[in-house]
């Protein structure tokens, strides 16, 4: 999407910078007015997908890789600030986490960004028909993305589908059980893949394209444990004989500034040094002050790197291991000793604050990793769920043969599935919501103990879920009851 206009006309009926239900809308546009063109119409599309770059890097307080990859088994920050990161050392409260509440806030702008679009797109006489069928169809992928979002943090939350007239609804939402919200997703996943187009190019490029809806409704019902709907949807993905997607050679080919777009992704963000960069880069940089020694103007700031006990579990001729490890010495750089970064998020060339590499959201390899999954869950682990995660790690280790798996049981493939999904998709905004999935997440916390004794000790089941920010029940007792254990 670097060369999408980045505009943001959309007007939100029920956004307000104290309250997302507090500001009464003066009054609701004529959609033949609103939408007087296809290129208006498009420009509010590109206010729907604005929303991304602030949830995957430029949002308020801490992002969304913080709370999807520390305080699992990946990550530690550096410097000794554990004690000023909550959900890492498990003492996340609702009189201490603003940033959930800049998070709830943030994806529910972004849901009724997606329900403006959608219902004003919809009646316009102003629109191709063609291109109305599309653009609904890309904001009801990013709806189903944004709402996947919120129950992956809170479990049931509100849901609602048309533009939101707050002053009839007043502050009596309440929330929808999950299963609820996930029909929902999967209904507007369905929508998506029959109306969205198998690529993009030029300046559309970074779009959703019918792979990003199928991936994404994969996932959602490896979370509904409908094993054999997830394993055929992530089949329809890597058959995929005309379109656009396959596994790169190497590893390492899958990331970096050079190898932007390439064909193993299926969605990511895109960003640009100063039109729209992102913050993402520097959160995994080496700090200076973290690491004297190094020598180039663009340090970051040091706040996610690799775990000791993450970097230990690797075969030792994986090649996959390198790409979490950016340490000793650099010819280029400096001396880099104290720390583990993970370099395949890195670019040293990249301003602070003001980066260009792309936001990787979805890729190939997973939709391998989901059917394997699913397969063993459905079948037991068939020759089929074999090939799968087989192809994944004769990527890893050069094609050995013997490094293949094989010969092993239910539950034995359960675990190397656990174990592959770490080591191919870390710091992937995946960990958390696996472990969770999985019902791992006290297990994986308790085995970074040498590097975060805090959260070991402090971790607990009902931890899978945040609780629901306290200042949006003042607003809104409807939200009650809280999640367990706030």
């Amino acid at each position: 999407m670097k060369k999408i206009l980045y505009l943001f006309i959309v007007t939100i009926a029920f956004i307000s910078c104290d309250d997302a239900l507090e500001e009464k809308p003066k009054s609701i546009m004529d959609p033949n007015q609103f939408y007087t063109s296809d290129a208006e119409a498009l420009s509010g599309l590109t206010g729907v997908y604005n929303n991304l770059y602030n949830l995957y890097a430029n949002g308020p307080s801490w992002d969304y890789g913080y709370w999807v990859h520390l305080g699992t088994d990946l990550a530690r920050p550096t410097g000794g600030r554990e004690n000023v990161l909550p959900f890492h050392i498990y003492t996340v409260s609702n009189a201490n986490e603003n940033s959930l509440r800049a998070m709830w806030k943030n994806m529910y702008a972004a849901v009724g960004d997606a329900n403006q679009l959608i219902d004003r797109v919809n009646v316009s006489s102003n629109v191709d028909e063609n291109l109305k069928k599309r653009i609904i169809a890309e904001a009801k992928f990013l709806r189903a993305h944004y709402f996947y979002i919120l129950t992956l943090h809170w479990g049931d939350v509100p849901m609602w589908l048309n533009e939101l007239d707050v002053e009839e609804v007043g502050g009596a939402i309440k929330r929808t059980p999950v299963k609820e919200v996930y029909a929902q997703i999967i209904k507007d996943l369905k929508e998506a893949e029959t109306n969205l187009p198998s690529s993009y190019s030029g300046k559309d490029y970074g779009r959703a394209t019918k792979w990003a809806a199928k991936i994404l409704m994969a996932k959602v019902y490896l979370w509904e444990k409908e094993w054999k709907l997830a394993r055929d949807k992530s089949a329809e993905i890597i058959a995929q004989k005309e379109g656009p997607h396959k596994l790169m050679d190497k590893y390492e080919d899958i990331f970096g500034v050079d190898n932007e777009q390439n064909a193993e992704i299926i969605f990511e963000i895109d960003y640009k040094i100063d039109v729209h960069s992102s913050f993402r880069v520097s959160r995994y940089m080496p700090r200076q002050m973290d690491e004297p020694m190094i020598n180039v103007p663009n340090s970051g700031f040091g706040l996610i790197t690799s775990s000791e006990e993450f970097l230990s579990t690797f075969d030792s001729e994986d090649s996959r291991k390198v790409m979490y490890d950016y340490h000793g010495q650099d010819q280029d750089q400096g001396e880099v000793t104290n720390f583990h970064y993970v370099w395949k998020n890195m670019d040293w060339d990249s301003p602070r604050g003001n980066g260009d590499l792309n936001t990787l959201v979805y890729r190939l390899a997973d939709a391998y990793l989901m059917y394997a999954e699913a397969e063993n869950e459905f079948n037991g682990p068939s020759s089929e769920a074999y090939s799968k995660i087989n192809d994944i790690r004769d990527r890893a280790f050069n094609y050995d043969e013997s490094k293949r798996l094989k010969n092993l049981s239910k539950e034995e493939f359960r675990q190397a599935i656990m174990d592959e999904r770490k080591w191919e998709l870390a710091f992937e905004y995946h960990r958390r919501w696996d472990l969770n999935r999985w019902g791992k997440l006290v297990e994986a916390v308790k085995s970074n103990a040498t590097t975060n004794p805090d959260g070991a000790k402090n971790v607990k089941d009902y931890h899978r879920l945040f609780p629901v920010p306290i200042q949006e029940i003042k607003l809104n007792e409807a939200l009650l009851p809280n999640n367990t254990g706030y």
